[in-house]
């Protein structure tokens, strides 16, 4: 298993990255329809999505590796007046009692590892969610323009390390459709999307999955 490695939140990151996303955002709503209340915020970065849940009425723990993104959202925090359950460390452990959460969120975070390492995440988020809770997450796809232009900085079938901005020897794991499955076993498969986004000229493709802990 790879050893994890936070990103560099100090890097210019951009306003994508201090916004709510705004596919995670729908499913945010029908939560607090469906009267769920505690949330973990997996590889929350600098806390768009933790803040946003705080804001909706949700008891919001945010966990990451990254000391000055955590910073970051502790800043935002107090600047809001709002109470979000910080925590540092890694993904591959996490500090949790079993079945706590109603609901887990891993936008764009949880594939910073290798294939076992990904397993071992949501072997974990599986361990931390109530029966029946909800979760989001998302996972790099081959389809992506990525995983053919750092063909050279694979260091197995699945995994490959960036080279850029604040993502330098970030390991990042790409899967083809049936790799979800195979990885998502202890989940009940709700809706699975492949999104393409367009950007800086190259093809961004990520799996969208909610799903059910069994």
């Amino acid at each position: 298993m790879i050893k994890s490695k936070e990103w560099n939140w100090s890097a210019n990151v951009g306003d994508y990255w201090k916004n709510v996303a705004d596919e995670f955002l729908p499913l945010a709503l029908k939560w607090k329809i469906e009267n769920l209340n505690t949330v973990l915020d997996l590889g929350c970065g600098i806390g768009r999505n933790a803040i946003a849940l705080a804001k909706l009425g949700f008891l919001v723990s945010a966990f990451d590796l990254s000391e000055d993104g955590l910073a970051q959202l502790q800043k935002e925090m107090q600047r809001e007046n709002l109470s979000i359950d910080i925590k540092l460390g890694d993904m591959l452990t996490l500090p949790y009692e079993s079945a706590f959460f109603d609901c887990v969120l891993a936008f764009h975070s949880i594939y910073h590892t290798d294939y076992s390492g990904l397993g071992k995440v949501l072997s974990e988020i599986s361990r931390v969610t109530k029966k029946d809770g909800q979760i989001f997450i998302t996972l790099n796809s081959k389809d992506s323009d990525a995983w053919a232009i750092y063909a050279d900085r694979r260091i197995d079938a699945y995994t490959l390390l960036k080279t850029e901005g604040p993502e330098v020897d970030v390991p990042h794991t790409y899967l083809d459709y049936v790799d979800v499955g195979h990885l998502m076993k202890e989940f009940q498969i709700q809706k699975i999307q492949q999104i393409f986004d367009y950007w800086e000229g190259r093809k961004h493709a990520h799996f969208y999955v909610t799903a059910k802990k069994k």
